[in-house]
């Protein structure tokens, strides 16, 4: 466990260390993150606001894989097309998620915003991307995430209930894989939570409901600058 998760180049603190070094680059309506130049590790650990270790084995991490350039005045993130494919890859691991519905009937935003009011969640894929000005993919039923599911369903939750097998749901209830990540990164839009840009490319990226149109709109609309051109 403990000693392999370290040398994960995408644990969830690493992933939003990757967003904090990005972050410059990308509008801050659309990540929140700390904006500055890190002349090292030290400097960035305080920014990330991660411990000093973490940041040191992440940044040995990135230099072992070629990722990493340190000849200029700051850290700067190279080979980005690989890095980013990677990064890709390795958020496509499916995560525990629940079908849910309202128990009133209303307008669904209006139901979404109450309930994130109480708890601590954020808006992810296709709802994230509308509410960031990015959207592309219409009818998916809007996801949410949660640090964790809890254990013993949604009583805790009013107003919602699971939905029956075969019925659409209203909402989907997902656990994020990357917790620190997501809810670090995410913005506040209209007084809802919303997962960042890079996030929602990530998360889009391998959904079947035309995610990966959603994923290379996103590219090219914002990401492409700061992931560059494939060799």
């Amino acid at each position: 466990g403990q000693a392999k998760q370290s040398y994960n180049l995408f644990s969830d603190l690493n992933q939003w260390m990757l967003k904090v070094l990005v972050a410059p680059e990308v509008p801050e309506h659309l990540l929140n993150a700390p904006r500055k130049q890190y002349r090292n590790v030290s400097e960035l650990a305080v920014a990330a606001n991660v411990s000093v270790m973490s940041a040191f084995r992440f940044a040995s991490r990135l230099r072992e894989e070629g990722f990493l350039d340190e000849s200029g005045q700051s850290l700067r993130l190279v080979r980005r097309v690989d890095l980013f494919q990677r990064w890709q890859s390795a958020a496509v691991l499916s995560s525990p998620e629940m079908r849910m519905g309202f128990l009133l009937p209303g307008d669904i935003k209006t139901q979404i915003r109450k309930l994130m009011s109480k708890h601590e969640l954020c808006l992810g894929l296709f709802a994230a991307a509308d509410q960031l000005g990015l959207g592309h993919v219409s009818g998916v039923p809007p996801y949410v995430y949660v640090p964790r599911l809890p254990h013993s369903g949604f009583q805790g939750w009013k107003g919602l209930l699971p939905v029956a097998p075969g019925e659409l749901p209203q909402l989907i209830v997902k656990q994020a894989l990357a917790p620190q990540s997501m809810f670090r990164g995410a913005v506040m839009k209209d007084g809802v939570q919303v997962a960042d840009v890079i996030q929602v490319w990530l998360d889009v990226s391998s959904h079947p409901s035309r995610g990966a149109e959603q994923a290379d709109y996103i590219r090219g609309k914002v990401l492409q600058s700061i992931i560059g051109e494939a060799a």
